[in-house]
C-alpha cells in the first residue's frame, strides 16, 4: 500500500499495548486533522476525542523523509496537514495516501543497527551500544534523537518495559528483571509506575486483553 513504506504500524481508537511507546506517530483526527506527535516515555492518558482517532506509527527515520527530525515533534503534538473527513478506516487510507507523497530517506544504517541491537538485548550501555555500530557516544546520541526523537538511553528504558511485560507469566518477576536489564525487581516495579502509574503485575492482565484484541 502506498505510504507504507514510512509506517511500522497502525491502529484505530486506542492504542495497542498499556505501555508507553518510543516513536512518532501520525495521528488523524475525526474531522481530518493531521498531527504529529512525539515519542512516549510515559502512557498517554484521557479520553478519546470525538469521532475516534486513527494512529500510524511512523518508522525511526520516517520523520526526516517528512521534512522534520524526531527530536522536533512535542509530545503534545504538532500540525501536520489535513485529509478529508470519513469513517476511521477511511482517514486511514486518506493517511497513507499522504505519507506515499514523500520519499523515504533515511539510510542511517548505524541507527537502525543500535535500535535492533537495543530491541534484543534492552540492557546494552551507550557506550557499548555506540562502540557496536563504529560512533562515538555523541555521535550515536545526535543521530538517534533525529531519527528516534529519544536518547538512547531513554529510548532502551521503554524497551525494557516491553520486554519484561512479554514475558510475563514465564518467569518470576526478579528473573525477568534480571533478564532485562534491570538492577533487581524493586528497579523494575519502580521504572513501570514511573512510565505507567501501575506494577508490572498490574499491567499483565491489561496487556493479554490487548494482544488478544
Amino acid at each position: 500500500m502506498v505510504g507504507e513504506e514510512l509506517v511500522e504500524g497502525w491502529w484505530i481508537d486506542s492504542a495497542a499495548l498499556p505501555l508507553p511507546y518510543p516513536a512518532v506517530d501520525l495521528l488523524v483526527f475525526a474531522d481530518g486533522r493531521v498531527w504529529l506527535a512525539g515519542p512516549e516515555v510515559t502512557v498517554r492518558s484521557g479520553p478519546l476525542p470525538p469521532g475516534g482517532l486513527v494512529g500510524l506509527r511512523l518508522r525511526p527515520g520516517a520523520c526526516l523523509s517528512l521534512g522534520v527530525a524526531a527530536d522536533e515533534v512535542p509530545l503534545a503534538g504538532m500540525p501536520f496537514g489535513q485529509v478529508e473527513p470519513g469513517s476511521p478506516r477511511e482517514r486511514l487510507s486518506s493517511a497513507l495516501a499522504m505519507l506515499g507523497r514523500f520519499s523515504l530517506r533515511d539510510n542511517d544504517f548505524a541507527v537502525h543497527r543500535a535500535i535492533r541491537t537495543l530491541h534484543d538485548e534492552p540492557a546494552t550501555r551507550v557506550g557499548d551500544l555506540a562502540a557496536a555500530v563504529g560512533l562515538s557516544q555523541r555521535q550515536l546520541r545526535r543521530r538517534f534523537s533525529l531519527a528516534v526523537g529519544l536518547r538512547p538511553k531513554a529510548y532502551g528504558r521503554v524497551i525494557r518495559l516491553h520486554a519484561a511485560l512479554r514475558m510475563a507469566g514465564s518467569a518470576s518477576w526478579a528473573d525477568i528483571a534480571h533478564e532485562c536489564g534491570f538492577y533487581d525487581q524493586p528497579h523494575m516495579i519502580a521504572e513501570f509506575r514511573a512510565a505507567t502509574g501501575l506494577a508490572p503485575a498490574a499491567l499483565h492482565g491489561r496487556f493479554l486483553q490487548s494482544r488478544a484484541g
